[in-house]
C-alpha cells in the first residue's frame, strides 16, 4: 500500500489561529472550520487558473471582434461619404450596393472569419482544461478522511471515519462540547489505496481555547456482585472499592486535582507497599526475626485525575447527569449516520483507607473539594463510612497512591515531530525523566555534591531523538547534529586562563600550591589554589551526552566579618547561599528547546566536637568516631584540644573538615585560641568580683588599722558567749532527755521528744561551727553535676528518595547530645552515728573512741558504714535533612537509619563497710618505729538499668531493663611495721590476709519488662 502524501489544510476562517510550525488549530468553543487538502486545492486552482486564463482569452476575442466589426463599419460609412468610386453600385449577391458597402461585407465575414477560428481554438482549450478538472475530481473521489481523538504523539490513525461520505475534498468541522478543552482531535485526508500515516505533514491537530472550565457534578459509584456498576446511597465500610465520577465542562485532557475531606480533615491519598523489616541484633537485645508487612509508604494530600471521553451507550454504562457535556466521537456533515453517544468526565477510583477511620471514629462524612485551571470548587457530594465495620482484608498495593494520569496532551508542542519523548539524567545513583517525572519541581534543574577531582560525577544525558521532520531540514537551522550542547561550565574560565598562559608562554609548571594556616598552628592542608582541567567530554551525539562534572572550590583569601580566616571557611554553612558551579546544558528540537542546569555543590564535610568535664581527667566519653554511617566518605576527628574552666573543669573543643576524598583541614587549634580568649576575660572578672565584692583580697592599704586590744578582747568576749550558749545548750539537751526518759503518757512522751531533737539540732550547729562537734552525722551526700558531650556534623547530599526533590540535595545535619551523667549522687548512711542518737552512753563512748582515734595517729579510724552511690543519664541523637524534612523522629526515617532517638542509662550501687584502721608511730632518741594495721570487711551489689525511647507501628514506647551484678563479700586483715630513722628504713615487715565470696550470682541476661507505651497502646 502506498505512502500517503496529501496535506490537510485550514481553508476558514482566515483569521483563525493555526500555528504551521507545529501544525496544529486552535479555535473559540462555538466555531466551525473548513479543512481541505492541499494538493488537491493547488491542482484545482491550477486548472482554474487556466480555466479564467481561457476565458478571458475567449473574452478578449469577442471583444477584439466587437471592436474589429465597428472599425470596419466606420472605415465603410467614412468611405461612402467619401463619394467618388465608393458610392459607384455594383451588383453583390443579387443585390445592388454601393461599393464601399462591398468592401465592407468582405473585410466583415474576413474577420469574422478569423475570429471563430481563434474561439474554436479556444472552445478545444477549455474542453480540454474541463477534462482536466473532471479528472481531478475523478482522481479524489476516493478520498477519506481521519477525524478522532489524538491523545498522544505516538497516536496511529485507526482508519477512515465511516460517517464521513468518501470523495470529499472539503469540509466543515466543529469539536462538538464534549471535547472542549484542550485535548486535541486529528484530521488527516488519505486516498483509498493509501493508508494515514499520522504525521503532522499530512494531518492537523486541533482542539478548542477560550473556555470558561467547570466542575458541574460529581455522584459516587460502587460495583455489585456481577461488577455493574451502581451508584452509591448507603454507607461503604473501609477497604470498599468506590469511584468518583466528576463530570467537567472545557476540561477535555486536563489534568486536576481532589481534595477528599472528612469532618473538616483532609484525607490522605497512602501509597502502601509490601516492606520486609530486618531487625537489628541491638547490643543486650535478642534480634527478630525479619518481619514482612504492608506499610505506608508515601502520602499526599491530594488525588489527580484526568477529565476524557467515556462512552455510554452500553445498557450497563453509567449514564451522565442532566448538564453534562454529552456529545459524539464521531463527528462529520452527514448527520445520518448513527454515532455513538459520549460524555466528558474524569473517573477517580480508589480504596476507603481504613488509617481515615482514625482512632474511636464511628463514622465519617467525605466530601470532594476539586482544583483545576486555578480555581477551586467544592460540592455537596457526601459519601458515609461506617468506621465500626473492620476489614478482614489489608490494603492492596500500592493503595491509594497518587500519580499524574497524563494520557492526554494538551500542549501543541508535545506532537512535533522533531523532538524526543524523554529527558533522563543520571549521575550513578539517580536517574530522573524531567519530562514524563511531573511530581518533581522544577523540571530545568538536576543537583549533586561533587568534589574537584577525588570525587568527581559522571553526568549522562539520554534522549530518544528523532530529527528526520524537521522544520529547518536542510537548511542551517536544522537541529540534526546540534540537539544537544554544554553552553556554560565551570572549567570555561580555567580554559580561558590556560590560553593567556600560552601567550604569555611561561615556561615550567602552571599550578601553584600553598600552605593554608602557619606552622604555628600546623594547619595541615594543601590544595591547588582552583582547578586548571578542561571540561571532559566523554559522549555526545543528539541521543546522549556524557560529561564529568565537579565542584571547582575556591581558595582565595577570604575575610569573615573582617578578620582574614582559612579559605575553606567559605563553605562553612551549607545551606541557602552556599556557592554553586553550574553546567548549563541546552537542547535543540521543534518539540522541544529546554534548558537544564547541572548545579554541583561543594561536597565537604564539618565534625563539631564540644565537651564539659567536671573533673580533672580530660577523657572524651564517646569513642572517635561517628556516631552514625552514611553513604558519604567521612573522616575520624581530630582529638579534642583541652581548656581549663576553672575549679577543676575543663572544655574539650574538636573543629574538622574533609572534601574532595582527600583534603582535610583542622580547626581546632584556631577555634581554641577564640574560645581560649573569652575564658581569659571570664576569669578576669570572676577574679574580680571574688577579691572586691566577696571580701577575697586583703590589701592592707594604707590607712586602714589592725584591731585594738580592746576590740580584740570584745571579739574574744563573743566568742566565749557562744562557748557559754553551747554549755548551756547541752544542760538542756540532758534534761530533756531526762524529761523523755520518765515521761509516762504518750502526750508527755511526744512532746519531750520533740524538745530532745530540737536541742540535738542545736547541739550540732553549734558544735559545728566551734569545730566542738561531738556526734558524727548520719547521712552524707555528694552531688555529682553533669558531663555533657555533644558532636555536630553537616555536610551536603544527594537526595535519593523518590518524590519532589529526587533530583535536588539536601544539607544533612547529625549530632548527638551525651549526658554522662546528667546528675549523680552518693549518700553515706553511718551506723556509729546513728548509735550515737539511740542512748547517751553510745553518744560518749562512741565520741571518745573518735578522739582517741584522732589522738593515735592520722589515718586512724573506725568505720560502719552503708553507701549508696547512682548516677542517672542518657544520649538524645538524631538527623535532619532540610530539603526533605527527613528526620530521628519519622520512624521509617529513623529504621533506615538504624537509630533509636535517645537512651537513658542508671546505675546503682550499695556498699556495706566495717573496718578499724590504726596507724602509731613513735619516736625514741634516733630511731622511728611506725606500726599499721587494718581489719574490716565490706558487701557491694550493684544494679544497672537501660531504657531505649523509640517508636513503632503503635507509637512512642520506652523499654526499660535492668542488669544485677551480684553481690560480694570481701574480708581482709593487713598488719605491716617498719624502723628506720628519719632518713632511712632499716627494716621492715609485711602481713597481707584477703578473703572473697560471691555471695549472690550476677545475672546472665538483663531483665526486660516490654514495651510501655505513652500514651497507652490501644487494642
Amino acid at each position: 500500500m502506498e505512502i500517503n502524501k496529501l496535506t490537510a489544510i485550514i481553508l476558514e476562517p482566515a483569521k483563525s489561529y493555526f500555528n504551521e510550525y507545529y501544525r496544529t488549530l486552535s479555535i473559540g468553543e462555538d466555531q466551525n472550520f473548513v479543512i481541505g487538502i492541499k494538493e488537491y486545492e493547488e491542482e484545482r486552482k491550477k486548472i482554474e487558473d487556466k480555466l479564467k486564463a481561457i476565458q478571458k482569452d475567449t473574452d478578449t476575442i469577442e471583444l477584439d471582434s466587437k471592436i474589429e466589426r465597428e472599425k470596419l463599419y466606420k472605415q465603410a460609412t467614412d468611405r461612402f461619404d467619401q463619394g467618388g468610386e465608393w458610392t459607384k453600385a455594383e451588383t453583390y449577391q443579387g443585390k445592388k450596393v454601393s461599393h464601399a458597402e462591398v468592401t465592407y461585407n468582405e473585410n466583415l465575414k474576413a474577420a469574422e472569419k478569423k475570429a471563430e477560428a481563434l474561439k474554436a481554438k479556444k472552445d478545444k482549450e477549455l474542453k480540454k482544461v474541463q477534462d482536466e478538472l473532471k479528472d481531478l475530481e475523478k482522481k479524489y473521489d476516493d478520498i477519506l478522511w481521519v477525524w478522532e481523538l489524538a491523545q498522544k504523539r505516538s497516536h496511529v490513525p485507526t482508519g477512515a471515519n465511516e460517517s464521513i461520505l468518501k470523495g470529499q475534498k472539503r469540509m466543515r468541522l466543529k469539536l462538538s462540547r464534549h471535547l472542549h478543552g484542550g485535548g486535541f482531535v486529528w484530521i488527516e485526508p488519505f486516498h483509498e489505496n493509501t493508508k494515514p500515516t499520522g504525521s503532522a505533514k499530512n494531518g492537523i491537530y486541533a482542539h478548542t481555547e477560550g473556555g470558561v472550565p467547570d466542575i458541574i457534578t460529581a455522584e459516587w459509584y460502587g460495583k455489585n456482585s456481577s461488577q455493574i456498576p451502581v451508584k452509591i446511597t448507603q454507607p461503604v465500610a473501609p477497604m470498599t472499592q468506590v469511584q468518583l465520577h466528576i463530570y467537567t465542562k472545557s476540561l477535555y485532557g486536563v489534568d486536576f486535582r481532589v481534595e477528599l475531606k472528612a469532618n473538616g480533615k483532609t484525607l490522605k491519598a497512602n501509597e502502601y507497599m509490601l516492606g520486609l523489616t530486618v531487625y537489628a541484633n541491638k547490643k543486650g537485645e535478642k534480634a527478630k526475626d525479619p518481619e514482612a508487612k504492608i506499610k505506608i509508604e508515601d502520602s499526599k494530600d491530594m488525588f489527580y485525575t484526568e477529565a476524557d471521553i467515556y462512552d455510554y451507550s452500553a445498557p450497563t454504562s453509567i449514564q451522565p447527569p442532566a448538564g453534562a457535556m454529552t456529545g459524539h466521537l464521531t463527528g462529520g456533515l452527514d448527520n445520518s449516520v448513527s454515532w455513538v453517544p459520549n460524555v466528558q468526565k474524569a473517573v477517580l477510583s480508589l480504596y476507603i483507607d481504613p488509617a481515615w477511620c482514625g482512632l474511636g471514629e464511628k463514622k465519617i462524612i467525605i466530601k470532594p473539594t476539586f482544583h483545576f485551571s486555578g480555581k477551586t470548587k467544592a460540592l455537596e457530594i457526601p459519601l458515609e463510612v461506617n468506621c465500626s465495620l473492620k476489614p478482614n482484608i489489608e490494603m492492596p498495593v500500592p493503595g491509594n497512591k497518587a500519580v499524574f494520569v497524563d494520557n492526554i496532551e494538551t500542549s501543541m508542542q508535545a506532537f512535533h515531530p522533531c523532538g524526543y519523548n524523554f529527558f533522563k539524567v543520571s549521575d550513578g545513583d539517580r536517574e530522573i525523566d524531567l519530562l514524563e517525572d511531573k511530581s518533581t519541581s522544577p523540571i530545568d534543574i538536576f543537583e549533586l555534591v561533587a568534589g574537584t577531582s577525588n570525587n568527581t560525577r559522571d553526568i549522562t544525558i539520554k534522549l530518544d531523538t528523532e530529527t528526520t521532520e524537521c522544520s529547518y531540514d536542510g537548511s542551517s537551522d536544522d537541529h540534526e547534529g546540534h540537539v544537544i550542547e554544554i553552553s556554560e561550565y565551570p572549567e570555561k574560565k580555567t580554559e580561558e586562563n590556560a590560553k593567556e598562559k600560552e601567550k604569555s608562554s611561561v615556561s615550567g609548571s602552571s599550578k601553584v600550591k600553598a600552605q593554608i594556616g602557619d606552622k604555628k598552628n600546623h594547619v595541615a592542608v594543601k590544595e591547588e589554589l582552583g582547578f586548571e582541567g578542561k571540561l571532559e567530554v566523554y559522549t555526545k551525539t543528539d541521543k546522549e551526552l556524557k560529561f564529568k562534572s565537579r565542584f571547582i572550590y575556591d581558595l582565595r583569601p577570604f575575610t569573615l566579618a573582617g578578620i582574614q580566616v582559612d579559605p575553606i571557611f567559605r563553605y562553612f554553612w551549607l545551606g541557602n547561599g552556599v556557592p554553586t558551579n553550574t553546567y548549563l546544558v541546552k537542547t535543540h528540537t521543534c518539540r522541544y528547546q529546554q534548558n537544564l542546569s547541572v548545579k554541583t555543590y561543594p561536597d565537604i564535610a564539618w565534625s563539631l566536637k564540644l565537651s564539659y568535664k567536671n573533673s580533672t581527667v580530660e577523657k572524651e566519653l564517646w569513642g572517635n568516631q561517628r556516631y552514625a554511617n552514611t553513604d558519604k566518605a567521612r573522616f575520624k576527628r581530630e582529638p579534642q584540644k583541652w581548656i581549663p574552666a576553672g575549679d577543676g573543669k575543663s572544655i574539650g573543643i574538636s573543629l574538622g573538615a574533609k572534601w574532595d576524598k582527600s583534603n582535610e583541614y583542622d580547626a581546632t587549634a584556631d577555634i581554641t585560641k577564640q574560645v581560649q580568649k573569652l575564658l581569659d576575660s571570664l576569669g578576669v572578672i570572676g577574679k574580680f568580683v571574688n577579691s572586691v565584692f566577696l571580701g577575697g583580697e586583703n590589701k592592707k592599704q594604707e590607712g586602714y588599722q589592725e584591731p585594738t586590744a580592746e576590740q580584740q578582747a570584745a571579739l574574744d568576749s563573743v566568742a566565749d558567749k557562744e562557748k557559754r550558749e553551747l554549755e548551756k545548750t547541752r544542760r538542756y539537751l540532758n534534761d530533756a532527755r531526762a524529761r523523755r526518759d520518765s515521761a509516762v503518757t504518750d502526750k508527755e512522751k511526744k512532746k519531750a521528744q520533740k524538745d530532745f531533737d530540737n536541742l540535738q539540732r542545736r547541739v550540732d550547729s553549734q558544735s559545728k561551727a566551734y569545730n566542738l562537734k561531738l556526734t558524727r552525722s548520719i547521712v552524707k551526700i555528694e552531688v555529682q553535676w553533669p558531663q555533657l558531650d555533644a558532636q555536630f556534623e553537616w555536610s551536603l547530599e544527594n537526595i535519593k528518595t523518590h518524590g519532589p526533590y529526587y533530583n535536588q540535595t539536601g544539607v544533612i545535619l547529625q549530632g548527638a547530645l551525651e549526658l554522662t551523667p546528667l546528675i549523680g549522687l552518693t549518700a553515706t548512711l553511718d551506723f556509729l552515728a546513728l548509735a550515737q542518737r539511740a542512748h547517751p552512753v553510745a553518744l560518749a563512748l562512741i565520741a571518745a573512741a573518735d578522739i582517741t582515734m584522732a589522738l593515735i595517729g592520722d589515718g586512724s579510724q573506725i568505720t560502719c558504714n552503708l553507701t549508696a552511690a547512682g548516677t542517672f543519664g542518657g544520649k538524645v541523637q538524631g538527623f535532619l535533612n532540610t530539603k526533605t524534612k527527613e528526620n530521628s523522629f519519622n520512624k521509617a526515617d529513623r529504621n533506615a537509619k538504624d537509630k533509636q532517638v535517645a537512651e537513658l542509662k542508671c546505675d546503682l550501687e550499695f556498699k556495706l563497710e566495717i573496718s578499724i584502721k590504726i596507724k602509731l608511730e613513735k619516736k625514741k632518741l634516733f630511731v622511728k618505729v611506725t606500726l599499721t594495721g587494718e581489719l574490716g570487711a565490706e558487701a557491694t551489689a550493684k544494679w544497672t538499668g537501660r531504657a531505649p525511647i523509640d517508636a513503632d507501628d503503635y507509637g512512642w514506647y520506652i523499654a526499660p531493663e535492668m542488669t544485677f551484678e551480684g553481690l560480694e563479700v570481701k574480708g581482709y586483715a593487713n598488719v605491716e611495721g617498719q624502723i628506720g630513722d628519719k632518713d632511712d628504713t632499716w627494716g621492715s615487715a609485711k602481713s597481707t590476709n584477703e578473703i572473697k565470696w560471691q555471695a549472690i550470682d550476677a545475672w546472665k541476661e538483663p531483665k526486660q519488662w516490654g514495651k510501655f507505651y505513652f500514651p497507652s497502646k490501644k487494642e
